[in-house]
């Protein structure tokens, strides 16, 4: 007999809203050095993927929500095999990866899949597509990272980001929360204490009137903030899905850029991918000064102790883009004093866990709250941590990662700043009735860099020499754990 287990609320939050046009998955993509052994792959799935009782659950929906539902798992229906159209390998991977990002989950099996293209460039890629529900983009970017291991043939466990750049504060967005810091929103305000229950809590069935209240104060928010520009970005998404990211930024070079004007990091990312957008509006022939952008970025409301590693437990938090600013050094330093404010915004618990609770109102709330959402603001932004060394999946190296979440109701632009092995990567995925060619924004990103830093270099670093390839050595087979390593 098969096991069911009713949905958390806010699991049951991104069934709700999801729309032919926004389907709410979240999209990755992986670049391999070599071609992708596939029993390997399924070897490696078996034994950490499926450990996780989600990905062996498909959901049911009934008169009270949804359920979850046990059963076998065929991978030959969850890994498909692609062969890529001939012509521009890079383009013909980018059409695919959209193409898959519009083309909905078998609601029958568990609601992810993975898409191997088997020949690409000299190695191979692997297309990830998982739902929202089984649990948020930050989960599950540690899941999809517990899959790989630091060599061809090892079995280590991936490293967990440390930290080290103390002025990466995007980092610190993804890390769960502290004790201290539970303390000091729930001192805050008896409000703040009950929020966070409700997010630290998401199998609890919610008392409709605290969820309500909870979103009424979040639609104030929104509701006193000016409204984003008119730009592009503005319009009703029509579900065609395009994506493009671009060539890797040297870490090392962003750093020394960001030493040199005394910023940070994460401030000269934020102005290239402003230059880019303004450079892309003025080229468009639409008006520049003045334009803000305003995004919604992703936050782990997640505690450190807790045992799940999967659900929904992460807020949202808003920070504007100031694509206006036409000179390159002027935009940086807004940027830069922007990202200080986000900070303190952040530290001070003043906008977690924005519409975390919409899937607990009626379809008619839901839709006025979208609506006001894509009135003040314009995409959706993350920031994912990879690792800072390379990782290998099913013995062949990663070189290139790429992740986006699912922008919702009328937005339509989702953007990722990646972070993989000593290089950054800006990553778009855009519905075709806002961007029809994302490449057009993504190739510009290393001109707006050289516009900041014209002497850097940008050439990548040199391979080092490969060691003599060793026999594979069997590994025997491991003990599922409770959780993934």
């Amino acid at each position: 007999m098969s096991k069911l287990e009713r949905l958390g609320s806010l699991d049951l939050t991104w069934l709700q809203i999801e729309r032919d046009t926004n389907l709410m998955h979240v999209v990755g993509v992986l670049l391999l050095e070599t071609p992708l052994d596939r029993q390997r792959l399924e070897e490696r799935l078996q034994t950490r993927l499926l450990r996780l009782e989600r990905f062996g659950q498909h959901v049911l929906r009934d008169s009270a929500g949804a359920v979850w539902e046990s059963g076998q798992v065929d991978l030959n229906a969850h890994i498909v095999e692609l062969t890529l159209p001939a012509g521009d390998e890079r383009a013909a991977l980018e059409a695919t990866v959209g193409e898959l990002a519009a083309r909905p989950l078998d609601p029958t099996r568990p609601l992810w899949q993975l898409h191997l293209v088997r020949h690409y460039q000299q190695g191979s890629a692997l297309i990830v597509r998982i739902h929202h529900c089984i649990a948020d983009g930050i989960a599950l970017f540690s899941v999809l990272r517990s899959l790989t291991d630091a060599g061809p043939d090892d079995e280590t466990p991936p490293e967990t980001p440390t930290g080290d750049h103390p002025d990466n504060f995007f980092e610190q967005l993804c890390a769960p929360l502290t004790r201290g810091m539970i303390e000091s929103i729930k001192i805050s305000g008896a409000f703040w204490a009950k929020y966070l229950s409700l997010m630290l809590n998401p199998q609890q069935v919610f008392d409709y009137a605290r969820a309500s209240a909870a979103l009424a104060l979040e639609i104030g928010k929104l509701t006193g903030l000016q409204d984003d520009s008119l730009t592009f970005l503005k319009g009703q998404p029509q579900g065609v899905k395009r994506v493009s990211w671009s060539t890797p930024l040297p870490e090392d070079a962003v750093q020394e850029l960001a030493d040199n004007t005394g910023t940070t990091t994460d401030a000269v990312l934020l102005a290239c991918l402003s230059g880019a957008l303004h450079d892309h509006l003025r080229n468009q022939g639409a008006a520049t000064a003045g334009v803000e952008l305003r995004t919604l970025m992703p936050v782990n409301l997640r505690n450190a102790e807790a045992d799940d590693p999967l659900g929904n437990r992460s807020g949202l938090m808003l920070i504007e883009l100031p694509v206006g600013i036409a000179d390159p050094r002027e935009r940086l330093a807004e940027t830069h004093r922007r990202v200080d404010v986000f900070a303190k915004a952040y530290d001070t618990q003043r906008a977690l866990g924005i519409f975390s609770l919409i899937g607990q109102t009626p379809k008619a709330v839901q839709q006025q709250t979208l609506r006001l959402l894509a009135a003040k603001t314009s995409a959706l932004l993350c920031h994912v941590q990879g690792s800072r060394q390379a990782r290998y999946l099913a013995g062949a190296k990663i070189v290139e990662e790429m992740f986006w979440s699912p922008a919702s109701g009328d937005l339509g632009l989702a953007i990722s700043i990646v972070y993989y092995n000593g290089h950054y990567q800006v990553g778009l995925l855009s519905d075709a009735a806002m961007v029809a060619e994302p490449s057009t924004i993504t190739s510009r990103i290393p001109a707006q860099f050289t516009a900041l830093a014209p002497d850097a270099n940008m050439a990548p670093e040199a391979p080092k020499p490969k060691a003599a390839s060793k026999p594979r050595r069997k590994v025997a087979p491991r003990k599922p754990a409770s959780k993934p390593t």
